[in-house]
């Protein structure tokens, strides 16, 4: 089998990328303003779920200006549902690092945006070669695939020999292409939608005549990924406490799921099948007639797959948690953690 040069690869991934690229709101602008929202929303997030949260957000924040002068507590409230909270809070920062150090104007360097605090090699990547139409690299998982299926790499990632393979051959590729914004697009979206994780469009794939995986007949083997750490349960009561129609909420600490997100108090239990017990000799005395258990809820967050069990309480006194009183009205102004939100949705 040949090996297509550099500059065969780079023109046959920009001339499918333009027929069938999809039809996504940032694809229709060069401000790089708007491409740093929906990278940052992208990484580890499904297109359909970023559209929405990508218009509201440019809705009420349009420029780096209207960031960077936004509360943390606004901005979380707009990114309420994406996961991964950081990222919104480093845009933020990201956002006022511009101000301050370059008058709210975007770098034209990889040095420089790598200074912009929650810029890593890839968003500096896509904002260099979409925005300003540089020969940048970039490299996320949907790149690592497709660049692990044509070259048959079989080194189990992540590791620093893979790293620096899938970059040196993503910079090969990219300095070869005369319309580098178009060309890093499509190879990510020849990731996404035909040299996908599972069953993969191979005959569909404009690489397929020198994939060194398609011709070997593996590559719904590749990559070889290093076995995960198994999921960790973990049970918790969630306590949804009434007093006149108002809830009892706090807005959750640092280092803690869900850092500055508003939520129901909860406690741990060990024993998913006796937590009443637990309940009675940790928190108690509440008459338990006032008690409502709702609807158990489940949930992933980062390696713990929670099994929650959110009971109503009505009290006339101050729960002995930290919180404050909300109205229903006060709440949904508040950036709220995806299980406050599920407990909510069942019950009002």
């Amino acid at each position: 089998m040949g090996r297509a040069s550099e500059q065969q690869i780079a023109t046959a991934i920009t001339a499918w990328f333009k027929n069938h690229q999809r039809d996504l709101p940032w694809r229709k602008t060069r401000d790089p303003y708007a491409i740093w929202i929906s990278e940052v929303m992208l990484q580890q997030t499904q297109v359909k779920t970023v559209l929405p949260y990508y218009l509201r957000f440019l809705s009420e924040l349009p420029t780096v200006s209207h960031l960077a002068k936004a509360s943390e507590e606004s901005v979380l409230r707009l990114w309420a549902g994406l996961g991964y909270y950081s990222r919104a809070k480093n845009l933020r920062k990201g956002a006022q690092y511009l101000i301050e150090h370059f008058g709210g104007e975007f770098p034209k360097t990889r040095d420089e945006l790598l200074q912009i605090p929650g810029i890593g090699p890839y968003t500096a990547g896509a904002l260099l070669s979409i925005a300003f139409r540089l020969r940048e690299p970039l490299v996320d998982g949907n790149v690592e695939r497709v660049l692990s299926r044509y070259f048959a790499f079989k080194e189990p990632l992540p590791s620093s020999k893979a790293h620096q393979f899938f970059w040196k051959k993503a910079r090969e590729w990219v300095e070869a292409s005369s319309q580098p914004h178009a060309f890093n697009q499509g190879l990510m979206e020849i990731g996404s939608l035909i040299c996908t994780r599972h069953s993969p469009s191979c005959l569909q794939c404009p690489l397929r005549t020198n994939c060194s995986a398609h011709a070997l007949g593996i590559a719904e083997t590749l990559p070889v990924k290093k076995p995960k750490a198994p999921m960790e349960n973990t049970h918790l009561v969630k306590f949804v406490f009434i007093q006149r129609g108002r809830l009892w909420l706090h807005q959750n600490p640092t280092a803690q799921w869900w850092s500055g997100l508003w939520d129901f108090p909860d406690m741990r239990v060990k024993n998913p099948t006796h937590w009443k017990r637990e309940l009675e000799a940790q928190v108690g005395p509440w008459n338990q007639h006032t008690w409502k258990e709702l609807q158990h809820q489940k949930h992933t967050v980062t390696r713990h797959k929670l099994h929650v069990i959110p009971i109503r309480i009505e009290t006339k006194e101050n729960p002995p948690f930290p919180g404050k009183w909300l109205t229903l009205k006060n709440i949904h102004s508040k950036p709220l953690s995806a299980l406050a939100q599920k407990i909510l949705h069942e019950e009002w």
